[in-house]
């Protein structure tokens, strides 16, 4: 699968993170709200990581230090390539995120789905059986819970083939590493087609290949 749209649900700490990095490298991006009140909790998160990508990279130009390996590879960067940088933050965070409430127009097209929601076994219940009247046989769903094991959930997803962990590290454009771990029922290719994804969104993948939290 050749990944195109990413929906994040959740728009707290790591979830607006995840959004607006993934958008930052390409993504289409939408992030999955359940009321008006998380969106408006939301987009000030968002202007806020803006801002955080936006000063990193310019002080990139005269620091060394202030290097994010998120943001590139590329650890000597020229005060144009950091610009060119500076415009896809500025791109993804006006055409690339999109924040809506659970529909089915929000899951319809998504090739795969973050779950960044609390770390509540119920609310994550809930929500896996209510996301899977909404998405197409296409989707892979990944969570980025730290303390729940996939196998605890993967039955109430409709798809435990393409169901699995994806967790990363807090502030990952400079922390850029996520964990990939599946269940007894994840599928090879699903589980490969998300090292991929990661890797596409600037982190290292951390391949983990038994359940651990």
């Amino acid at each position: 699968m050749n990944m195109k749209k990413i929906v994040v649900a959740g728009g707290g700490v790591l979830g607006s993170q995840i959004a607006l990095q993934s958008a930052f490298c390409g993504f289409d991006v939408t992030i999955w709200l359940r009321s008006e009140g998380s969106i408006e909790r939301a987009q000030p998160k968002l202007l806020r990581l803006k801002e955080i990508y936006l000063n990193t990279l310019e002080a990139m130009k005269t620091n060394p230090t202030a290097y994010c390996r998120g943001f590139s590879c590329e650890s000597e960067l020229s005060a144009d390539k950091i610009n060119d940088l500076k415009q896809k933050v500025e791109d993804a965070y006006d055409g690339g995120n999109k924040v809506i409430r659970i529909t089915e127009e929000a899951g319809k097209d998504a090739d795969l789905v973050i779950e960044a929601i609390a770390e509540d076994p119920e609310q994550k219940i809930a929500f896996y059986q209510e996301l899977s009247k909404h998405l197409p046989e296409k989707t892979i769903i990944a969570t980025n819970s730290s303390t729940m094991l996939p196998s605890a959930f993967a039955k109430y997803t409709g798809r435990p083939e393409k169901y699995l962990a994806l967790h990363f590290a807090n502030e990952i454009w400079k922390n850029n590493t996520a964990e990939i771990m599946g269940h007894a029922g994840t599928e090879g290719k699903y589980y490969d087609e998300v090292v991929e994804f990661a890797g596409q969104i600037g982190m290292i993948p951390l391949k983990l290949h038994k359940e651990q939290p």
